[in-house]
């Protein structure tokens, strides 16, 4: 068979549900093979026919990130992946594997064996190094693969280094003459059967629950432990048993903890600084600068399947003791070794003391949060608390959050409250523009719930909106988009006041970086794709337009909500 044909079937072997993919002139081996396939009744993988390169990455991230299941992606020669580099380093960052296929050539028209590549190869398509050298850096992995003899053990071996810890993006640059050449695919697939020494030794495990049965302040601090879904519920039943109160740091990138818990508080530096233990359970920057941290004292116990990321130049946190391995299973074993123990049988009142006291202050903070909101009710522009509360009530519990914020991002957290897992789900990006695409990966995974953006209206721009809502059209993925809309890079603003509060900036009010002017009407977005598009400005017409966009969604069309905001900032 040829090249294109093996790629799919592995693809089929390996359990690709989908190809994400930009088109470029390398792929009609792959489309051949996926349309004699599907000829044949074979409906897997699946191809999906993205506009934008960053969303087809943006998508396979998405849908990996909510399933669990590692999909394939199709990019043009090396403009493809430099187009859609930001969205790989996110994916790198957030440990998301999939393949990413890129095109290249090997003989440059060369080859009399095999069609013609064109001549656009010689004259503007490859790069010295090709994709695999220059987006080295925002994968995993990457090489090239340019001879047909070891076509299929590279692709093959690619998928699974995509999944060995710590998960990734894995690149090949995959020669044309390579897909339209005949290579060997064994018929007997014989997969490689992976056993990993995942289990901490039990004197580690009893070491770290001495820690949690003696520690009089603890604190749990997580930013990504919800990654694997089945973190949440032993991590719940963990810090329920010796009531340990969460705070989620930098960024948080899933949903790592019921939010509206009594034992979920706002992140407080002041909180760590107390503490005589801090479970740091997959949180990169638990604390910040990594130079003021807990007292000299207090221990501090890591929990996470990667440990001390060496993707990132710097991380300069120290521990007592780090428990690398699975979450999901270090937590199963901290909880029965608990709760067999005689101190925490001895010290249950305690516990149920301490628990009362953490409710009281999860209580307050929620209702004072709640009381601000309301004072705010009826403010034009928009008051950002009030449109957090409104959307708290009005956006249904089995309903999935995509956010991609910056100064709204706190609120969003603490006001609309996600319970279950994977039903919160953010970015380590560095950057902006990923949203509207990893809500259709979600969407394609989840097509019975809804699935909301809320976005900034800076975030809104950096992202490929035309490309991304006329996918949600034509694969009927009807997401809605709530723009929080304050008319400029607030955050920027931000920035340069603090910097400079009585610098020319604050005198003149001239702000370089931050407006957004004139301010775009982006409902007008949803009109163009079919969808339903409103401007909110009055503050009492929030829930009756997430009800009507409700109501679209379940008809099949998308949304676009334009939410004009005041300036308010949290924390200021």
């Amino acid at each position: 068979m040829h090249g294109g044909k093996a790629l799919v079937k592995i693809f089929e072997r390996a359990g690709v549900d989908y190809i994400f993919s930009s088109p470029g002139t390398e792929w009609p081996p792959v489309w051949e093979a996926l349309a004699e396939a599907q000829g044949g009744g074979i409906d897997r993988p699946r191809y999906i026919n993205c506009r934008h390169e960053a969303l087809a990455v943006a998508m396979a991230s998405g849908y990996t990130k909510v399933t669990g299941r590692p999909q394939a992606v199709l990019l043009h020669a090396t403009a493809g992946p430099l187009n859609a580099a930001m969205v790989l380093r996110a994916a790198y960052q957030e440990r998301v594997p999939m393949v990413i296929c890129c095109g290249e050539t090997s003989a440059f028209g060369e080859e009399r064996r095999l069609p013609d590549p064109g001549n656009q190869w010689v004259h503007d398509l490859t790069d010295i190094g090709g994709p695999a050298e220059l987006l080295r850096r925002c994968v995993k992995w990457s090489e090239r693969v340019t001879a047909s003899s070891i076509f299929v053990p590279s692709v093959e071996r690619a998928m699974q280094i995509a999944v060995e810890p710590p998960a990734g993006p894995v690149l090949l640059g995959v020669s044309f003459e390579s897909m339209l050449d005949e290579v060997s695919l064994p018929e007997e697939n014989k997969p490689n059967r992976v056993a990993r020494a995942f289990a901490i030794d039990e004197a580690a495990i009893q070491e770290a629950v001495d820690s949690l049965l003696s520690a009089q302040h603890p604190v749990l601090v997580t930013e990504h432990v919800g990654r694997d879904a089945s973190v949440v519920g032993p991590l719940v039943e963990l810090c329920e048993s010796l009531a340990i109160p969460v705070m989620e740091s930098f960024r948080p990138a899933f949903l790592n903890f019921p939010r509206n818990h009594p034992l979920y508080l706002p992140y407080d530096p002041r909180r760590i600084e107390s503490a005589d233990l801090v479970l740091v359970a997959d949180a990169v920057t638990p604390w910040y600068p990594v130079s003021r941290g807990p007292k000299g004292n207090a221990k501090v116990v890591f929990l996470g399947d990667e440990y001390p990321y060496s993707r990132l130049p710097f991380w300069g946190y120290k521990v007592d003791l780090a428990l690398v391995a699975p979450p999901a299973a270090t937590l199963a074993r901290l909880v029965n070794r608990v709760k067999a123990s005689e101190g925490f049988v001895g010290n249950r009142a305690a516990y149920e003391e301490r628990f009362r006291g953490i409710r009281e202050e999860h209580d307050k903070q929620m209702t004072t949060r709640q009381r601000d909101a309301v004072e705010h009710k009826n403010d034009i522009p928009v008051d950002p608390r009030w449109l957090c509360q409104a959307l708290n009530e009005s956006i249904p519990p089995n309903a999935v959050i995509v956010e991609e914020t910056t100064v709204h991002r706190t609120l969003i957290q603490n006001m609309i409250h996600r319970t279950q897992p994977m039903s919160h789900i953010a970015r380590v990006t560095g950057g902006l523009g990923v949203s509207l695409g990893y809500a259709l990966g979600v969407k394609l995974a989840m097509k019975e719930r809804p699935v909301f953006v809320l976005i900034g209206d800076g975030a809104f721009h950096y992202n490929p909106v035309p490309s991304c809502l006329g996918l949600a059209q034509e694969y009927d993925l009807p997401i809605i988009v709530v723009v929080f809309n304050n008319q400029r890079y607030l955050s920027m603003e931000r920035g340069l006041l603090r910097y400079y509060p009585d610098g020319a900036a604050k005198k003149t009010g001239i702000h370089f970086g931050g407006p957004i002017l004139p301010n775009p009407d982006y409902r007008h977005y949803a009109d163009v794709y079919g969808g339903y598009g409103v401007r909110v400005t009055d503050p009492k017409d929030i829930e009756p337009a997430v009800a009507r966009a409700l109501e679209h969604g379940v008809a099949g069309r998308l949304a676009v909500i334009d939410v004009v905001l005041n300036d308010y900032i949290p924390g200021q």
